[in-house]
């Protein structure tokens, strides 16, 4: 089972691109026994979460009737990045990559499990959920480290582009599902996600590459140490810094049609199926635009074009004040979808710019500030609906803010230079001869 980058593919009669513009197909990044695997067990678990997403709100909309619980148990799932993250980061550096991931099915699966007991309290289902999303940042941080180990340069690239677009084709089929089946008996939907993480961990378990942590355990300092370290790299570097500030920014306005899609059904006086559609469009869309942009457009524009796409997203959310209906609101989850492809290049960029037996902990804390900027705003937004306010114009209002947030984001935004510096800063010693 090798972990070698293919070789590149050859150039079409009309690519005159230089050596170092060009990138790998998907064909031959996922042509990769070891890889492919990855891809597989990573839907399989994806769709599991999507599914789960979809039938908890909808069991607890069903039980309470209250906006605020319904996207409480939505944004529950955000609250581990708060301190639990950056720390289960650090631990993540510790072990093999790929087991933390197959730890972390199991655990899911056996949490997901709980909530099959029928007449569960509101408290309860929600503790639940909130362990189940403390299992996520060490699976996320663990996922992103496995592939970078898999692939290197412009293959990883590819297959972060890749691995986005299959999340998403998963979020369809998950929220699709969830949707029908919350209609029908959300037990069922649950016990189907628990199944999903098993089988995710078994695929992993047989088609991925055990590679040993590169920390020695002699060299090991105490956890919060390691943790404060992940940190104050993120801090300083700055690629590593403006990044993860794009990202953020961008997911706590592309996230809200999502996040809120439930709202959004009885906003319009529909049920779970259309909560379901919501949802799915949205990642629909950024299937196709992210495949598109990746496969077509060449990686020097893609990332001088980061800049004016940033602002898509608050210009698609600010359409909200219209208060359209279903076929309206379906073009804001399209175009949330399609805000979202900007987001592979620079997860990319991420990865590359950190070195091996950093990732855990430089992800998981990365990926707090994404999970807390989502969290923030789709709970925020429930919270004022919750109060009265109606559900289009917060959407909208807080598209109108997002043009400042992504202003800000965007004005310091590193170099070509910059990236690539730190990129080399960040590869791996060449190995001895």
């Amino acid at each position: 089972m090798s972990n070698q980058n293919p070789p590149p593919a050859p150039a079409g009669p009309a690519d005159d691109a230089p050596e170092s513009d060009r990138k790998p197909s998907f064909s031959q990044v996922f042509g990769d026994r070891e890889a492919a695997g990855f891809l597989l067990a990573f839907c399989l678990s994806n769709a599991g979460a999507m599914l789960n997403r979809v039938a908890v709100t909808f069991l607890v909309w069903q039980q309470t009737e209250s906006s605020a619980l319904a996207a409480a148990s939505f944004a529950i799932s955000f609250a581990p990045y708060l301190g639990l993250a950056q720390v289960l980061g650090a631990v993540v550096d510790r072990y093999s990559y790929r087991n933390v991931m197959i730890v972390c099915d199991v655990l899911r699966a056996a949490l997901i499990s709980l909530l099959l007991i029928p007449g569960l309290p509101i408290g309860v289902m929600i503790a639940i959920v909130f362990a189940v999303a403390a299992v996520q940042p060490a699976y996320n941080a663990a996922r992103v480290a496995t592939l970078a180990q898999i692939l290197t340069g412009d293959a990883l690239s590819v297959a972060i582009a890749l691995t986005f677009s299959a999340a998403a084709t998963a979020q369809i089929i998950g929220y699709l599902a969830g949707g029908l089946l919350a209609a029908v008996d959300p037990y069922t939907a649950l016990a189907i996600n628990a199944a999903l993480f098993v089988v995710s961990a078994i695929a992993i378990s047989l088609l991925v590459q055990y590679r040993p942590s590169v920390n020695k355990r002699e060299e090991r300092r105490h956890v919060l140490t390691e943790t404060a370290d992940g940190l104050r790299m993120l801090r300083d570097n700055k690629v590593l810094r403006t990044v993860s500030f794009g990202i953020w920014g961008l997911f706590a306005l592309t996230a809200v049609p999502e996040g809120v899609a439930v709202l959004w059904s009885v906003h319009l006086h529909a049920d779970s199926k259309t909560q379901g559609l919501i949802m799915a469009v949205d990642a629909a869309a950024a299937v196709v635009a992210t495949l598109l942009f990746t496969r077509f457009v060449r990686p020097s524009v893609r990332d001088k074009l980061i800049r004016p796409l940033a602002f898509i997203g608050p210009a698609v959310l600010a359409t909200a004040l219209l208060d359209p209906p279903l076929a309206g609101v379906l073009l804001i989850a399209i175009g949330a979808g399609v805000a979202n492809m900007i987001m592979a290049p620079m997860n990319a960029t991420l990865a590359q710019c950190i070195p091996d037996g950093w990732r855990g902990r430089v992800v998981a804390a990365a990926n707090s500030g994404l999970q807390l900027s989502q969290g923030i705003a789709i709970a925020g937004i429930g919270l004022i609906v919750e109060f009265g306010a109606s559900l289009p114009y917060v959407v909208g209002a807080w598209g109108l803010i997002g043009f400042l947030i992504q202003y800000l984001v965007t004005r310091n935004w590193p170099t070509p230079e910059e990236i690539e510096a730190t990129k080399a800063a960040a590869a791996p010693p060449p190995a001895a001869a």
